[in-house]
């Protein structure tokens, strides 16, 4: 098969069509795989984590399904993705246990992408994101509407191996001063051109003045 683009958003999906598709070893010059906005679980997940014939994909949207720890852990597994370049799993029930398997893939090397909000990724997920040193490349990184405090905001101030990043997206989360003010020391994004924390009810005049004294966060802060 030649199929290089699917697209099958909004459907009704679930585990058992997921499945099929991700049984499939004909489509071997696949690239882009679109599965938002259906039902699929960790049963239809883990099976296309699983898939061995898509070594060319170089998107895979999931966002708004019902993909928790077990379907992350099969994604964050594949070890034949390694062209991915966009990852969407925005509002599924990703915790922090999925968010480690994610970020512990090594061969994701090229991902540029990584969607992540609307999940319940806490301190410990946040961590392991941070810790993961092969994506480089990586511009967008969108972990609205979770569950991310003070600690979790910590480690990732300290990350260093973002250095293209472009957009960083924490609103929603559970931030405060001390999470912002590590926010705030970092020097690595110098490419950053749009930064959101805003909806952190946690966050109050400390944590604001430590970001705008930062000259790469400069006048784009979203609070």
């Amino acid at each position: 098969s030649k199929l290089k683009q699917l697209y099958l958003n909004n459907n009704k999906i679930g585990d058992e069509g997921a499945s099929w598709i991700g049984k499939n070893q004909v489509w071997i010059h696949l690239e882009e795989l679109g599965l938002s906005q259906n039902q699929i679980g960790d049963k239809g997940a883990i099976e296309i984590g699983s898939n061995p014939a898509w070594v060319k994909l170089k998107l895979l949207w999931l966002d708004e399904n019902e993909i928790g720890d077990k379907g992350a852990e099969a994604i964050g597994n594949s070890k034949v993705w390694s062209n991915l370049q966009k990852l969407g799993l925005s509002s599924n029930r990703i915790g922090d246990e999925g968010a480690a398997w994610i970020g512990s893939n090594p061969t994701w090397v090229k991902l540029e992408e990584l969607h992540l909000s609307g999940n319940e990724i806490g301190n410990k997920g946040a961590e392991a994101l941070e810790k993961h040193n092969v994506w480089s490349r990586l511009k967008y990184l969108f972990l609205s509407n979770n569950k991310i405090g003070d600690e979790g905001a910590i480690w990732i101030g300290l990350n260093t191996t973002w250095i293209d990043l472009e957009v960083l997206r924490l609103d929603g989360n559970e931030i405060g001063d001390l999470g912002a003010e590590a926010i705030g020391s970092n020097t690595a994004w110098k490419k950053l051109r749009t930064f959101s924390i805003h909806s952190n009810k946690n966050l109050k005049v400390i944590g604001k003045e430590a970001l705008k004294s930062n000259p790469i966060f400069g006048s784009f802060v979203i609070y």
